[in-house]
């Protein structure tokens, strides 16, 4: 298959840099990042994508990665303590070992999983999700920008990729990206629109070209199947539904009906199609399926005053924190969204928690969230907490990004 080469070529400069002891034992035990502010010469240069190698307090090799002058993070490792040659060979080792992790999921029930999960597949920075035939190369550093020719060979001679399409991370897009664009189809036949893949034997498209994330939320898999077992009779309220991933689950597992509120009319549209798609026409006008355009706090205000109770409330945002200076509003927001999701939560119901965003730790979440329970008068009798699927795995604190919890409510 042919692939689209550009005027990027893999630059073999190496960049010297030096860290503190302190620096030197962060990288050791797993930190993935070299940021700007730790390195002693502040004035090194480069290019992106060039190679970085960090030498110790001897002056002996310590880690190499991708350079990034654009980033507060300039330097992504890519291996520690024993030297290696960065090539086609070691990029194609890093893929074989992140496809042996998913080699569970390969099968005809389910052709949309993340095949490389950046900085805990050992390749920062970049993440590569697949969606049938159609694979999403998304970039997170313009370091990878030089070093895409390679990938896009790998991806598509031996990783199976028929398509190719590239997204880049708003930092990215806002720096020299060499002539990529975001949305870009780098390999393959034309996109028009969303493509279709299969989720535990349920249909779902992807908007792949201008979607969130790279199209649709596959860390939520485990959530969604756990939803589906606990939905049987249920009545079911989605908030944040976006594309309806646990709408469909609960429709599966033959809820009463499911709600779906969302601000988003192309989502919520969006969302009605992949309903659609697995039970037809007519499951929109059954009664079992109904739809809210709003503002998620204020809806679920509005439903609580009317007195609407639902068996099993989903709560899945979008990230409330970017950075650490939003981690205050957005632990207030979770606590405030939880007091209103366990409002509408019927005697001895279930309500489903999750935050993706990452500088909130796991214990600060759920702190919240019980704070959000306390504030409504809800107890929970018990509770399971979740995370990652497992094609998501997480190998250093900031990539356990989701957090998710199961509560079953007290009367």
């Amino acid at each position: 298959m042919s692939y689209e080469r550009k005027a990027f070529s893999v630059r073999s400069g190496k960049i010297k840099i030096k860290v503190s002891k302190t620096v030197q034992k962060r990288i050791l035990s797993g930190d993935p990042w070299v940021r700007f502010y730790q390195m002693k010469d502040r004035k090194v240069s480069g290019a992106a994508g060039d190679l970085g190698v960090v030498y110790d307090s001897a002056n002996k090799f310590l880690a190499i990665g991708l350079f990034d002058p654009y980033s507060d993070i300039r330097l992504r490792i890519l291996q520690t303590r024993k030297p290696v040659i960065i090539d086609r060979d070691f990029f194609m080792e890093r893929l074989h070992s992140a496809a042996v992790l998913r080699e569970g999921l390969e099968g005809g029930a389910t052709t949309g999983y993340r095949l490389v999960n950046g900085e805990n597949d050992a390749l920062p920075g970049l993440v590569v999700d697949r969606y049938a035939e159609t694979q999403i190369v998304k970039v997170y550093t313009s370091a990878w920008l030089p070093h895409l020719p390679i990938l896009m060979a790998l991806l598509t001679e031996e990783f199976g990729a028929q398509r190719l399409v590239l997204r880049l991370s708003r930092h990215v897009q806002k720096v020299d990206a060499g002539g990529y664009r975001d949305g870009q189809v780098l390999a393959g036949a034309p996109l028009a629109g969303p493509v279709e893949f299969l989720e535990n034997g349920l249909r779902f498209t992807a908007d792949v070209l201008a979607g969130q994330k790279t199209g649709f939320f596959l860390d939520q898999r485990d959530n969604r199947q756990e939803v589906r077992q606990r939905a049987s009779g249920k009545t079911v309220l989605n908030v944040f539904s976006y594309s309806g991933g646990f709408s469909v689950y609960a429709l599966a597992g033959e809820c009463e009906s499911v709600t779906e509120l969302e601000i988003s009319r192309p989502a919520l549209d969006g969302a009605r199609a992949n309903a659609v798609l697995n039970f037809g026409k007519e499951v929109a006008s059954s009664g079992r399926f109904s739809q809210i355009q709003g503002d998620a706090f204020e809806v679920l205000e509005r439903l609580h005053t009317e007195g609407k109770t639902f068996d099993l409330v989903i709560l899945d945002p979008p990230a409330f924190a970017k950075s650490k200076k939003d981690k205050p509003n957005a632990l207030r927001a979770y606590q405030r969204l939880v007091q209103l999701g366990a409002r509408v939560t019927s005697k001895y119901g279930i309500l489903f928690a999750a935050s993706c965003s990452a500088p909130v730790e796991a214990d600060e979440f759920y702190r919240a969230v019980e704070q959000g329970l306390k504030s409504a008068g809800r107890t929970a009798r018990s509770q399971i907490k979740t995370g990652h699927a497992p094609d998501h795995p997480v190998t250093f604190r900031e990539g356990a990004y989701l957090k998710g919890v199961f509560l079953e409510l007290s009367a």
